[in-house]
Order: C-alpha cells, then structure tokens, then sequence
C-alpha cells in the first residue's frame, strides 16, 4: 500500500472524488509500468545516494547536457539553481542526477508526493498545493529549511514558475511568462550564486488541454508524461554562474525575477524571448 502512494499524484490537495479519477486514470496511463520498475529497484537495495542516477537509468532518460562550461556545477558552496518546468517529475529528475554527480549537498524544492520516497525524501523540500492552513504553516517551513540548506554551503533547486509549463493556445509554443520572487529572495538574502538551467521541448498537447480543464485532469496525466519521456533525449542547457553581486545590483524583487527568467530563457537555442 505504501508503494502505492509513492506512486500517486491523487494527494490531498484534490477532493476524494477526483483523487479516485487520478488514480483510475494512471492506471491506464502508464503508472503500472513505472511502479514496477521502482518496486525492482527496491529490491536491489542500491545506496540512496546513487537513486537519481539510477532513475535515470532505469527510466532510459537520454540526457543531452548542452554547456559552454566544461564544469558548469561547482563542485563546493552555495548554489541556486533556476530552471523552467515544461515536463514535470522528469525535470527534477534529470537535474538532481547533473548535479549528484559532481555533489550530493542537494535539495529539489518540488511537490510533497515526491517526499514519499524513502530514499530521497531528505532531499526533498516539500510543497503543499493544498489550502489549508496547515499547508500555508508548512509551506513555511520548507521555505526556511531552503534557507538554511544555502546558508550550510549547499544546492537548491528550484522551478520559480512554481508548477509545470503550459501553453495558453494548443500550438503555440511554451513559455513561462510569471516567475514567483521566491527564488529572487533566497539569492539576496542567501548571498548564493544563481545558476540557470533550460529545458527544452513541452508536454503533450493531451497535457496542455488537461491543464486548461483544471488541477484534477493535469495531475491525472502526469504519470502518463513519465512514462512518455522514457527513452526519449532531454535537451538540458545549463547557462553561467551568475554572482551574487550581480543579482543584488539589478534593483527589487521583480526586476531580479524577470532577469533570472530572461537569463534562462537566452538559454533556448531558437532564442524565443517575451
């Protein structure tokens, strides 16, 4: 029962009706063939510290790493890492395994499901999308648990979109146009260096008119967006460090944020800029 919570975006921030459409419908979708690559991987009894590696293994992810850096991830100190969102669980995948392999000081700020597993839940700064007041109070905490991850010299990872890209018409292209500041506030008051990443491509359009619909419907295709990335190339673009001093002289919260999406988007190689 544990694997199949693990294995589940029906959490608490939908109601028991649509949690029951969720989990229906990653049953059709691809959610099978995931939980049974992870319940062999269990049995395996690998170092947790090798887990994103292995993910990246066992999901056949091609990871395609574009840099003009030869190291583009320091190998000590604080660091914050901004990227945009367009596929979902694969994003977090695919930089955790970058980063792992050069320093395991890491934590991926991401959705609270992936908490549930066991081998990387202290690597995991949960978010609760739901509500309540006890998401609003723990919500809290995991922002100041970031804090403290970059003030112990450590990485942070983060999608300051705050969820997954869509479009706003089926065949235009994907582009995050708000970024939260949250990001912004960490490196003014972390002093950390901001490192941008870029993913290319987007979701199926299957994904794009599910999230027009609502929470329920996208959610409800995420396991289905996994499993499709499963042997396909990921183009991931990782940019320049850029100093603290740099960033703290840009101006307020909002002019930050809007140059840490600029930045990272000058990392997509048809340059489509707002």
């Amino acid at each position: 029962m544990k694997n199949n919570q693990i294995f589940s975006f029906a959490a608490n921030d939908v109601g028991p009706l649509s949690r029951l459409f969720i989990r229906l419908s990653e049953l059709t979708t691809g959610q099978p063939k995931l939980k049974k690559i992870y319940d062999n991987y269990l049995k395996e009894e690998r170092p947790a510290e090798y887990f994103w590696n292995d993910a990246v293994t066992r999901l056949d992810l091609k990871i395609n790493i574009i840099s003009k850096n030869i190291n583009p991830i320091p190998k000590y100190g604080k660091l914050l890492i901004v990227s945009n969102h367009p596929f979902g669980v694969a994003d977090g995948i695919t930089i955790c395994s970058i980063v792992t392999k050069v320093r395991n000081d890491v934590k991926l700020l991401t959705h609270e499901v992936l908490s549930r597993t066991p081998a990387i839940s202290h690597q995991i700064l949960p978010i609760d999308f739901s509500k309540s007041k006890n998401a609003l109070i723990n919500n809290i905490k995991t922002k100041n648990l970031a804090q403290r991850q970059l003030e112990n010299e450590g990485v942070v990872i983060i999608f300051p979109n705050g969820e997954i890209s869509s479009s706003k018409k089926l065949n235009q292209k994907v582009i995050e146009n708000k970024w939260k500041n949250f990001a912004s506030k960490l490196a003014l008051k972390s002093k950390a260096p901001v490192l941008p990443l870029y993913f290319e491509g987007q979701n199926s359009k299957a994904f794009h008119i599910a999230n027009k619909i609502g929470q329920t419907f996208r959610y409800s295709l995420m396991m289905y967006e996994l499993r499709k990335k499963m042997g396909e190339e990921i183009n991931v673009h990782i940019g320049s460090l850029i100093n603290n001093k740099e960033i703290k002289s840009i101006g307020n919260l909002k002019e930050i944020t809007d140059f840490l999406h600029k930045e990272t988007y000058k990392l997509d190689p048809e340059n489509y800029l707002i």
